[in-house]
């Protein structure tokens, strides 16, 4: 799984109150009191609408890969990596980033490459992942929402930095991880870590 997750807030807008600005000359303190009567500035309070939200990513679907996977939303664990179902037939969405449907940033979905449940996770074959391969994420709404593979990485988990991957604005991508590489007994996991970035389809 991936080493790290940066910390992010759930907040996507905010409420505040606006008032139009009153003129101090015409409150009084330069203009007869009839122009001041007749052209009185009106002064309302008004709030933002909310901000919908939007719909989370549920499933995934790389077919080059025979991989098809139910998507669910997960935060931080506790310590400090991006929180992933311990079963590798799930995958997770890091809901504090991006999701497809926002248009922007990248959304991250990982998942183990195999567990007890699953030995075989349906990321394990990520490793096979090419560039112009298709990915299609689909969203609680119902639309579909494709990609295309531009770079495929095997990176060792040490001093790995993930924050790159993490990013919140720019062109929309999708960011998939699972493990890789050498399995290592001592630590039950494997050294590196499998990173696919895809850009999304117009």
């Amino acid at each position: 799984p991936p080493s790290s997750a940066p910390a992010a807030s759930l907040s996507r807008a905010s409420t505040a109150p606006f008032a139009a600005p009153v003129d101090a000359d015409d409150a009084g303190t330069g203009l007869p009191a009839s122009r001041a009567e007749a052209a009185p500035v009106p002064v309302a309070p008004a709030t933002l609408r909310p901000v919908a939200p939007v719909p989370a990513p549920v499933r995934l679907d790389y077919a080059a890969i025979g991989a098809e996977l139910p998507v669910v939303p997960t935060g931080v664990a506790g310590d400090g990596q991006m929180e992933i179902p311990e079963d590798a037939s799930l995958a997770a969405w890091y809901r504090f980033g991006p999701a497809p449907a926002d248009g922007e940033g990248n959304t991250v979905i990982a998942a183990h490459a195999g567990s007890e449940h699953t030995p075989e996770g349906p990321l394990y074959r990520l490793r096979d992942a090419r560039p112009g391969d298709a990915v299609a994420v689909v969203d609680g709404s119902g639309r579909t929402h494709v990609f295309k593979v531009v770079s495929v990485e095997r990176r060792g988990k040490d001093g790995l930095d993930f924050t790159p991957y993490f990013a919140r604005s720019g062109p929309p991508r999708l960011v998939l991880v699972t493990c890789g590489g050498q399995w290592l007994p001592e630590r039950q996991s494997y050294a590196d870590n499998i990173i696919v970035v895809a850009e999304a389809m117009a």
